[in-house]
């Protein structure tokens, strides 16, 4: 390998622009937290280099919130948070719980809608601070730990003119985003419409504490379910292996601002018209509320239509070229406001996502729908009922492209989500209230969930809807195979 270098949440606390939670790094503090002397947790202390931190000391609380990334704290508490600083200290928290009757669930960045992986029993595993990158320029490929940021990953790529299909925001970890498949950037082009597929190979923990490498040819069926399982996934993956792409010398983009009342042909044009784009063309809606209107105005005097689409192209000549066929339509007329000729990098797209990520309480909920025509007829129904001053649902384009032999195993031509924002823990509940109406409502027009993004705590029943039968019976049948002794924790809602 080239080279290594450390891009890690501990970088981004001071520039990203979205809240953080200052315990994230409480483990650099010597001595911040120890366990009781002569207790099983002060053994497991002993063996690793990381943190043990138990339900009861003092600073538990503290840590159990830094858990989640946002304000809104799940009402959960594991009875041990083992912050983990290398393969080894995982092996050993993986035996510790094995044989202390514990069971294990992971977390990174804590970005989970539902905080699925706070339980109120056995050990959290945080491996954010597992965040080493290492390139081979000339395979075009990266071993890279679960807690580098995707932003932190772009900037270290495009240093030999690479890219990998990271998330949208550029503060998220690659390690959940991966193993519940990854909503990516330029997936379309890059790989086959989610971003897991672009993953050769992990390294992984499993419940009787081996470091096994998965891929295709070896340990396949172990491989088959990283791509994918997600939360249900029984293990812990340490690294991971990627396949990377020539970066583009420009992302070439514009953005339209539509008054809500052409949400209607906004929606067609996606529909219609988009599709027929290239490959690597992304193009996404978004509904948000104007600044300077009022919360309580009725969608047609508050809400604004926000189309956005961006090229990863060679030259600003095949941008232009790329976009044309959008940017001729009689809808393009009617915006009322517009950024166009839009010469961006990396940096540029995700500076611009992460200005506007929430700050406070947050939810939200997702879809795969082949018809959004359908889709944003139902919330367009619902919106008026919204109880949360800030929510935007976002329509983005998917691609048709089959999908490979993987636990990732539904998507449609769509993803719909529908992000919700308070201030206040009181107003909580409502916001949960509507938000499982409003996806109860879009379940005949929908084609399952995408794991990551549902809301598994309003709809645990649902979860399943996220996988195939036959990739859902499959995952089921292997976490017998690799995990028999339930080490791990299944998903939200099971055991």
């Amino acid at each position: 390998m080239a080279r290594f270098a450390l891009w890690s949440r501990r970088r981004f606390l001071n520039a990203a622009a979205v809240s953080v939670p200052a315990a994230v790094a409480l483990s650099a503090c010597q001595g911040f937290s120890r366990p009781k002397a002569g207790s099983d947790a002060a053994a497991l202390q002993e063996r690793i280099a990381g943190t043990v931190v138990v339900k009861g000391d003092e600073t538990y609380e503290t840590w159990r919130e830094a858990m989640i990334w946002q304000r809104a704290k799940a009402n959960r508490r594991p009875d041990m948070i083992v912050q983990v600083e290398s393969a080894g200290d995982v092996q050993e928290a993986v035996r510790f719980a094995a044989a202390n009757g514990m069971k294990v669930t992971t977390r990174c960045g804590g970005h989970s809608m539902a905080a699925c992986f706070l339980r109120d029993t056995g050990m959290l595993i945080d491996v954010s601070r597992l965040d080493g990158i290492a390139v081979d320029k000339a395979a075009k490929t990266a071993v890279v730990g679960p807690g580098v940021f995707c932003r932190g990953l772009a900037e270290r790529l495009a240093e030999d003119g690479l890219a990998f299909p990271g998330a949208h925001c550029g503060t998220v970890p690659i390690s959940g985003f991966l193993l519940g498949g990854g909503v990516g950037m330029n997936t379309n082009a890059w790989s086959s419409g989610m971003s897991v597929f672009a993953v050769n190979a992990v390294d992984i923990v499993t419940a009787d504490g081996r470091l096994l490498r998965a891929s295709a040819q070896d340990n396949a069926d172990l491989f088959w379910a990283a791509r994918g399982g997600g939360p249900g996934l029984f293990g812990v993956v340490v690294k991971f292996h990627l396949q990377c792409f020539d970066a583009p010398k420009v992302i070439w983009g514009a953005t339209y601002v539509f008054a809500f009342d052409a949400l209607d042909e906004v929606t067609r044009v996606m529909d219609e018209v988009v599709p027929r784009l290239d490959k690597d063309v992304e193009t996404l809606v978004a509904i948000a509320a104007a600044p300077d209107v009022p919360f309580g105005e009725p969608p047609e005097k508050r809400q604004r239509i926000y189309l956005d689409v961006n090229a990863f192209v060679a030259s600003e000549a095949e941008g232009r070229r790329k976009l044309t066929p959008l940017l001729d339509q009689p809808l393009i007329a009617r915006a009322i406001e517009r950024i166009e000729n839009r010469a961006g990098n990396f940096d540029r797209y995700y500076s611009d996502n992460e200005a506007s990520f929430p700050q406070g309480h947050w939810m939200g909920d997702a879809v795969w729908v082949d018809d959004p025509q359908a889709a944003m007829a139902v919330l367009k129904a619902h919106m008026p009922e919204c109880p949360a001053p800030r929510a935007t649902p976002v329509l983005l384009y998917m691609g048709t492209n089959p999908l490979p032999d993987a636990a990732c195993s539904r998507i449609a031509r769509f993803y719909l989500a529908y992000y919700m924002e308070w201030d206040e823990p009181a107003e909580e509940a409502a916001s949960r209230a509507y938000c499982l109406k409003v996806f109860n409502a879009l379940k005949p027009v929908a084609r399952g969930s995408y794991i990551n993004e549902m809301d598994q705590e309003g709809r645990p029943q649902d979860i399943h809807e996220c996988y195939s039968p036959q990739a859902w019976k499959r995952l089921a049948a292997l976490r017998g195979q690799w995990d028999p002794k339930g080490v791990f924790h299944g998903f939200y809602g099971e055991s």
